[in-house]
């Protein structure tokens, strides 16, 4: 579908945002992912995120299922979810040149399979842009055999990763280590504490502190500095439903976990209902 077909599609669905307004969210969406997708995906996730359904067209590359790649193929597409990410390695390449390469594991209805990332690739885990939870469709791709046993799925330069759907796990479903993920909760505190402290590096900094649950558990959420600083703002209050995206998971009291803020990180207040 060309983008001047999902613009259509989207302002006649929302009259409320004009074509010249869903345009400045795709250059702001853009800016946000870099350049890894082209404008008419960018519209596609917006349009996702807005809740517009976008016919889906007639693929010209057949997706494979998971349980039915073999190593040696080429021009490889599969969709699926991200069910792990794994940190970025860096690796020498000649004398005077660093590679760097990613791992992530991809789910569909078939099997999972472990996806890497070439170089630039890698920078859309660097970055936040992949996240946990996320349904994406991989092109372009190629097989190997892995050294441990099994297939892998290669992006090189001149595979493309698409986001199909913006995921947000549930707070049963989170473990320590992870990020960046999305999760979605109601406020469990009665409000937060929002306080000055010290850090290791001797900053004074404001972190704001409240716990947040929904229907598989609670955990504690610690937002630091000018996020903190917006939030303080904020009518947070007890049943506040809230959004945070690109947040990361560690070890917090007792047995729990905690979710915490970095520099990447946003929050969105859906709604101020009391429950």
């Amino acid at each position: 579908m060309q983008i001047e077909e999902i613009i259509k599609k989207v302002t006649s669905v929302k009259p409320e945002i004009s074509k010249e307004e869903f345009l400045k969210m795709i250059r702001r969406k853009k800016m946000e992912l870099g350049n890894y997708f082209t404008e008419e995906a960018i519209a596609k996730i917006l349009a996702s995120e807005l809740g517009v359904k976008i016919k889906k067209e007639k693929e010209e590359k057949l997706e494979i299922s998971i349980k039915n790649l073999i190593a040696g193929l080429n021009d490889v597409t599969v969709l699926g979810r991200i069910t792990s990410i794994y940190p970025i390695q860096t690796f020498r390449r000649g004398l005077d040149k660093e590679g760097r390469i990613a791992r992530l594991v991809l789910l569909d209805d078939t099997g999972e399979i472990n996806i890497v990332l070439w170089n630039e690739k890698a920078d859309l885990i660097e970055k936040g842009i992949l996240k946990k939870g996320q349904k994406i469709r991989v092109s372009h791709g190629y097989t190997r055999e892995s050294f441990r046993g099994g297939i892998e799925l290669h992006v090189g330069e001149n595979g493309e990763i698409e986001i199909l759907e913006e995921s947000f796990l549930k707070i049963g479903e989170l473990k320590i280590g992870d990020g960046p993920i999305n999760v979605k909760g109601k406020v469990a505190s009665q409000k937060p504490l929002i306080r000055k402290v010290k850090t290791s590096k001797g900053e004074n900094v404001l972190l704001a502190s409240f716990e947040i649950e929904d229907e598989t558990g609670k955990a504690w959420v610690s937002i630091w500095r000018e996020l903190a600083e917006k939030l303080e703002k904020e009518n947070l209050k007890k049943g506040t439903t809230i959004k945070l995206k690109n947040f990361y998971v560690k070890k917090g009291f007792s047995e729990g976990i905690e979710i915490f803020s970095r520099k990447n990180s946003s929050y969105e207040i859906i709604s101020n209902n009391q429950t």
